[in-house]
């Protein structure tokens, strides 16, 4: 009777009451009953079997092969990392610290690492031995691992009826509160969404705005351009006046100078 009291794959290494047998039929070869747990979303559970064959690499005896099955056609290759046999010298609680990998019809490498132990609970003594053993294939056994739960707990009667109406109760609030967070989150879609209006609608004045007193500002420099071209006719135009009048007076003045000297020589004779 060996447990598995750690794993690392969640898919697949850490259901509760994981309790295995391995019974060999011959040297180099042994069957083994897996048992395990699986839990329900309620929280009721079923148990779950199954019986699988391995036989030892002969070029290597730490790999256990498992191949040529008709289920979907999956193939399993463990590979034991670290062990302790029972009643060894050093006193080391019995262990084995397995990686695996497979492949079926369905999924091509799919893998993880489970640590077997004689206890139903993982010896804390072992810790150190499995922390190197986690290294040699590139985990961490504090981070990456989990422990299970081989307490296999019974569930007494009239159990299943109360974890069922407990279940239902938190779906019933689960979906409440659901609905209620859908509402939530239309209203504030809703308010986001005028108020995004009005923002919008607010620019769009600010910004017409800021147009006209473009085009304000534009005519008035158009204006002061044109008064300012006009004052510089007006006052061409007034130069030419003024010169020309003086011009005039030029010759009337001429004109006068030229009757007195006329009246002058004619006095004189």
């Amino acid at each position: 009777r060996w447990y598995i009291t750690a794993g690392q794959n969640k898919l697949f290494d850490i259901f509760d009451c994981q309790v295995h047998f391995f019974t060999e039929t011959e040297p180099g070869k042994f069957f083994g009953k897996l048992n395990w747990r699986i839990e329900e979303p309620d929280g009721e559970f079923f148990t779950r079997d199954a019986i699988q064959e391995f036989y030892q690499d002969p070029s290597n005896p730490a790999h256990l092969i498992n191949h040529d099955n008709e289920y979907l056609h999956y193939q399993d290759d463990w590979y034991i990392i670290d062990y302790a046999e029972d009643d060894n010298k050093e006193g080391v609680p019995p262990f084995a610290f397995v990686y695996y990998r497979g492949e079926n019809d369905a999924w091509v490498g799919y893998g993880g690492v489970v640590v077997y132990t004689r206890d139903s609970k993982l010896p804390e003594s072992l810790l150190p031995r499995l922390r190197e053993a986690a290294k040699k294939v590139n985990f961490d056994f504090d981070k990456d691992f989990a422990l299970t739960d081989n307490t296999c707990k019974t569930m007494d009667k009239g159990e299943e009826i109360v974890l069922r109406e407990k279940f239902a109760g938190k779906m019933a609030i689960q979906t409440e509160k659901q609905l209620q967070q859908q509402a939530v989150l239309a209203r504030t879609a809703a308010s986001s969404a005028v108020s995004t209006e009005v923002t919008a609608a607010e620019k769009a004045i600010v910004d017409f705005e800021k147009e006209i007193a473009k085009d304000v500002i534009s005519v008035e420099k158009e204006i002061v351009k044109d008064v300012v071209s006009i004052e510089k006719e007006v006052v061409k135009d007034v130069v030419n006046i003024e010169k020309a009048i003086e011009a005039e007076e030029k010759e009337i003045v001429d004109e006068i100078v030229k009757e007195e000297q006329s009246l002058l020589k004619l006095f004189k004779r």
